[in-house]
């Protein structure tokens, strides 16, 4: 079913003339074509075949294509002689790529470029139309491979969601629930959105969990997710969770290692300060989170991509 730009509008912000104008210039700068990739980048280590794994299992759900990339680098060294390292990236990319169009019968191709892996990432998932980009990590702060507090950097520069998973993450299986940690941001509309979207392609259920000690709080929050959800015949629950100094994510965390989730959806912090200079950024914990429970990470830019619902 699709939703006409002034019904989403109208649901999603509730009918105003200064948001529709907002919303509309928004649209204007998005490209009038359908998004058509799901960005897959691979290091060729456990981590990239497990990312790779996943990238299959969500191309088959959403009925769209794989864009494989590797970024040439240090670590590439381990694998491919350094003279012949990019040339030999290409033709692992290429052999991937033809085996996945082959036994899965999904559109993949691939590209190899050598420099900054958070500057060629991004870019590339922009020049491909890529609707999502899936990476994996390698613990907190694995100084020889792509870490959490790394991919955290990368992720806050992009307005395209990532989807990020752990050495650890079991195979996919679409039969379990998404996590939506309820907050009192405003930009839960957002997120909202975006589990919509994969609620609705993965044929799954949402878990609702939020703090009771937020409970009065997050209530007009709620009435907009339970109108949104209404609106696409979602199945949901609500889970209140016990009161803690932990923050709403990390409490989230643990129900959906308790409830064995899919996935869970957060939002990253959207202004840096000096604490998250020296300390990082919450969110960290959560991308590189040791249970191997995939994070879809939702940036609360002003251009972010919104799906076609």
């Amino acid at each position: 079913m699709i939703f006409s730009t002034f019904g989403f509008i109208k649901l999603f912000f509730g009918f105003n003339v200064n948001k529709f104008n907002y919303f509309r210039n928004i649209i204007k700068q998005m490209k009038d074509k359908k998004v058509q990739n799901i960005l897959v980048y691979t290091d060729f280590t456990e981590v990239g075949e497990k990312s790779v794994q996943w990238g299959i299992f969500i191309a088959k759900m959403f009925k769209r294509r794989i864009h494989l990339i590797h970024v040439v680098n240090e670590n590439t060294y381990n694998y491919f002689n350094k003279t012949t390292a990019k040339e030999d990236s290409k033709k692992a990319l290429h052999d991937l790529s033809e085996k996945i169009s082959n036994e899965h019968g999904i559109v993949t191709d691939f590209y190899v470029e050598e420099g900054c892996t958070c500057t060629i990432i991004n870019s590339e998932a922009e020049r491909r139309d890529a609707f999502l980009i899936l990476i994996g990590t390698h613990g907190k702060n694995d100084p020889q491979y792509l870490s959490g507090s790394a991919a955290v950097k990368i992720i806050r520069k992009s307005r395209i969601p990532y989807f990020v998973i752990q050495k650890n993450t079991p195979v996919p299986d679409a039969k379990r629930n998404i996590v939506l940690p309820m907050g009192i941001r405003k930009e839960m509309k957002e997120k909202t959105g975006w589990v919509t979207y994969f609620a609705k392609n993965l044929l799954t259920s949402i878990d609702i969990v939020y703090k009771k000690s937020e409970e009065e709080s997050v209530k007009s929050n709620l009435v907009f997710v339970n109108r949104f959800f209404d609106k696409y015949k979602l199945v949901r629950q609500k889970h209140i969770l016990k009161n803690s100094r932990e923050n709403l994510n990390k409490q989230a965390l643990r129900f959906a290692d308790d409830a064995q989730a899919l996935m869970i959806v957060i939002l990253t912090t959207k202004n840096e300060n000096l604490i998250h200079k020296v300390l990082g950024f919450p969110e960290t914990s959560i991308i590189s989170n040791s249970k191997g429970i995939p994070v879809l990470c939702v940036n609360p830019k002003k251009y972010l991509y919104i799906p076609c619902i």
